[in-house]
């Protein structure tokens, strides 16, 4: 997980104890080398005192001592350079980041012609400047550190995460879900999953932005790779809110919040049950309504007596349709239209019948459906899942596209019988 934890990179990002130069002269075997500047003993002295008391998180005191150091006339480039390596410090503890950003642009500046910054030096202090920013909650000014961390050559990735992290918090949902676009995009090429506080990050960004499309897709692309329940509640609720759903699927999105385990409420059953009785999938409604009893949402509570004659009515209509089921696939194969022996097929599927009615399921199709064939292979597919064969199911729903949600279930069952 790429999620940035803020007191880890201050930690990282804070420069250890400083190595002073000496004033006392080189050795021998490296008098060819370039002297290090000195530092006077008046200023070096309170430095060394001040850098101690930074360690005790004695942050008051210690500013004296800088204050001492700075006091010192006559200061050398290099002296003042030291003496706002200390003090930069004690800002980016104190989270003071309008003087840590002043101090690191004056740093910057007196190291320029000398380089006594190595690069990864200057990587880390523009990190904790950004930090410091960060952490009180002046995100455009986070961002715009990080962005120079970026562009100075950084590479890590709690730089970018930050950065990201400044532009949402800062409220440029934009420019921050375009950023965790651009990483996605990265992740999926390298067909690697992309982390999942990024999708995360980015429903919540372009559900801001009023992008239902941009959102519902980095729900998508939670379900596929972190399948929570959650996230499949969140996605099936989407799909639920489509203005274009056909009401004819309605039943089939029950079929799948049923098969991932996502159905919790009371009202939840209840209304799956309703649909599958109404659509005269009895044996269907009846396993519904016996997971809900099983979870203790159906035959409990106030509304106890009226579930039980809920049940007890399924019951009765479940036995009838066994009674009369023989006599009915007969009728049904003898008509040209494949649909009542397609129904038969699919409701002995919820009567968990599944070779009897994945047989005439097929023979149905086999026969030819008049009205809207691509429901019927849908529905077979789902058939197939349920019983357990997901090749089938899969080489089936490879067959299946349409509107109205149509593609969005055959996808969305596609990830729902994966093998974990």
């Amino acid at each position: 997980m790429r999620m940035v934890r803020l007191n880890t990179l201050l930690a990282c990002a804070l420069m250890g104890p400083m190595v002073w130069a000496q004033t006392t002269p080189a050795p021998a075997a490296a008098a060819s080398a370039p002297a290090a500047p000195g530092i006077r003993m008046e200023v070096r002295t309170p430095l060394l005192e001040a850098q101690n008391l930074i360690q005790e998180k004695k942050l008051t005191e210690a500013k004296e001592k800088i204050k001492a150091a700075n006091a010192v006339a006559n200061r050398t480039p290099y002296e003042s350079y030291i003496i706002n390596r200390v003090a930069l410090t004690v800002a980016i503890n104190e989270d003071d980041a309008a003087g840590s950003a002043k101090l690191l642009e004056q740093i910057l500046e007196l190291s320029a012609k000398e380089t006594w910054l190595k690069q990864d030096e200057i990587l880390q202090l523009i990190h904790a400047v950004g930090i410091a920013h960060y952490r009180t909650k002046d995100y455009a000014g986070a961002a715009i550190w990080m962005e120079r961390n970026l562009a100075a050559g950084g590479t890590e990735q709690s730089v970018k995460d930050v950065r990201i992290q400044s532009y949402l918090l800062g409220g440029n949902l934009q420019k921050g879900s375009d950023l965790i676009n651009e990483a996605i995009a990265k992740d999926i090429e390298a067909k690697t999953a992309p982390p999942q506080a990024y999708l995360t990050m980015l429903v919540q960004a372009r559900s801001g932005l009023k992008d239902t499309a941009g959102a519902t897709r980095a729900l998508e692309l939670l379900v596929q790779h972190y399948p929570s329940k959650d996230h499949w509640r969140s996605l099936i609720n989407r799909l639920w809110a489509r203005a274009d759903l056909a009401s004819r699927l309605q039943l089939d999105v029950f079929r799948l919040a049923f098969y991932a385990g996502v159905l919790e409420e009371a009202t939840d059953y209840t209304e799956y049950v309703d649909f599958a009785q109404k659509a005269g999938f009895s044996a269907e409604a009846l396993r519904a309504y016996d997971q809900g009893a099983t979870a203790g949402q159906m035959g409990a509570g106030a509304q106890a007596e009226a579930h039980k004659k809920l049940r007890a009515k399924l019951v009765t209509e479940s036995e009838q349709d066994r009674k009369t089921m023989v006599a009915d696939t007969a009728a049904a194969l003898k008509k040209p239209d494949g649909l009542a022996l397609f129904n038969i097929g699919l409701n002995m599927v919820g009567m968990q019948q599944f070779d009897k009615g994945l047989e005439l399921m097929e023979k149905a199709i086999t026969k030819g459906l008049a009205k809207r064939p691509e429901d019927a292979r849908l529905r077979l597919a789902v058939a197939y899942a349920q019983a357990g064969q997901a090749d089938k199911a899969r080489q089936t729903f490879a067959s299946v596209s349409g509107p109205e949600g149509l593609d969005e279930l055959v996808r969305y069952w596609g990830w729902a019988i994966r093998k974990p």
